[in-house]
């Protein structure tokens, strides 16, 4: 059943927007040890500005949980220098709004949202983004931060969220 989602997912987004791993080349996120069916989307290219209005995320990541019956969605933003804590969260937020119609409705569906950052980040950024939890269909998940280019860092965060 995951595969079906998975290949409808890429469907209707396009392969031509699809992508084969996260991060860019100023902020390395490692694939080591993810699941290997999987999407991995450029929201950038994927929802074009005539597509859709308001902030968004770089990249998506979807894959299938069997074991749990569920369907893991990674919101990635990739800041490698200076940032404002409410951007990454409305960034994050309006893609959960715009993913929300791809991901059939009978799933269990659980968002993981993730700022992968390159200089420190002040205890200011971190209680702002602890403030604003990405919320869908009633439920609130925390922004999960870790830093660019360390081993594993995107196995690392998925498998402290219980998703991995």
């Amino acid at each position: 059943m995951m595969s079906e989602v998975l290949s409808e997912i890429r469907e209707r987004v396009g392969e031509e927007n699809l992508i084969n791993s996260c991060g860019d080349r100023r902020c390395r996120v490692d694939m080591t040890d993810i699941p290997h069916e999987r999407v991995v989307i450029n929201v950038d290219t994927a929802f074009s500005g005539e597509r859709i209005t308001g902030k968004r995320c770089d990249q998506v990541l979807v894959y299938g949980d069997a074991a749990k019956r569920k369907l893991v969605v990674a919101l990635i933003e990739l800041k490698s220098g200076t940032f404002k804590a409410t951007d990454v969260s409305e960034q994050l937020q309006g893609s959960v709004d715009l993913f929300a119609g791809l991901i059939p409705q009978v799933l269990e569906v659980t968002y993981v949202p993730v700022l992968f950052y390159g200089r420190g980040i002040s205890k200011l950024q971190r209680r702002d983004l602890n403030r604003n939890p990405v919320r869908f269909r009633n439920q609130k998940f925390p922004i999960r931060l870790k830093k660019c280019d360390e081993p594993k860092n995107l196995a690392s965060v998925l498998s402290q969220s219980d998703n991995l």
